[in-house]
């Protein structure tokens, strides 16, 4: 890989085309045909670990994270520490903690406990543990610190798959956001913000209204490598909703991506 950032394809925006092994490895020559060389593997469903390591072999698509059950994550570490292995994927992910509701100082530290064996063995394993934000983690505590914080602590090895349109909808910036959690940010979902009827609304990444000069700037300033294309609700063609993103993201920032 060169010096310069990756961009890749969140594959949970087309979830509702990967619900079997043939239509997942449709879906991923579809992805490449748009020009990602990257991915995220998320949402899928009844799709073997065989089955992704032949997708990737035969479009020549990488798999840089996933999304993967947290009770999976928990209870069946080695099985998915060897399943990435398999497809070639170091970062293992969750998508969030819902199920430690009510949040708050002593679900956090829950948290932490909980997962603390299973993110030892995927560190030992050279892989990354990765945790996705929603908007919630943008919530202060009894105590000032924001949920995000005690979260990003719950383990020096955790990292972050930092979502910029969550942190936006949280009342963040997220490109001051992305400097000052550098460290912990392994990888970023891009997705930009618009207004319709007075709400907010998922676009496509030049689409809307975010700052994404500053944003991809926070970025290379921070040398932050990876970043993941993904539009959680697409009211038309996801695969267009895609190459809308690709095509605007390499149009105007494409110098600085692979």
């Amino acid at each position: 890989m060169s010096d310069k950032m990756i961009l890749g394809a969140q594959l949970f925006t087309v979830r509702d085309y990967m619900k079997n092994e043939e239509d997942f490895a449709k879906t991923m020559d579809k992805i490449a045909k748009i020009g990602y060389k990257y991915v995220q593997v998320s949402g899928i469903g009844d799709v073997s670990p065989k089955a992704i390591k032949k997708a990737v072999d035969d479009t020549g698509l990488k798999v840089i994270l996933t999304h993967t059950n947290p009770d999976r994550v928990l209870k069946e570490t080695d099985a998915v520490i060897e399943e990435h292995s398999l497809f070639g994927c170091d970062g293992i992910g969750i998508g969030g903690i819902f199920n430690y509701r009510p949040w708050g100082i002593e679900s956090f530290k829950r948290f932490a406990d909980d997962y603390a064996p299973a993110i030892e063995k995927i560190t030992k394993a050279g892989k990354k543990f990765l945790y996705h934000n929603h908007k919630f983690e943008f919530e202060r505590c009894e105590d000032g610190k924001l949920f995000l914080e005690y979260i990003m602590n719950a383990s020096p090895d955790l990292m972050l798959t930092f979502d910029t349109y969550w942190a936006q909808a949280g009342g963040a910036d997220p490109a001051a956001a992305i400097e000052k959690y550098a460290p912990k940010i392994f990888t970023t979902h891009l997705k930009d913000m618009r207004i319709i009827n007075d709400a907010q609304v998922m676009a496509e990444v030049g689409e809307g209204n975010m700052n994404f000069d500053r944003i991809i700037d926070s970025c290379i300033k921070a040398g932050i490598k990876y970043h993941m294309v993904e539009q959680d609700i697409v009211p038309a063609d996801p695969f267009e909703s895609l190459e809308i993103s690709y095509k605007n993201i390499m149009a105007r920032y494409g110098q600085y991506f692979e």
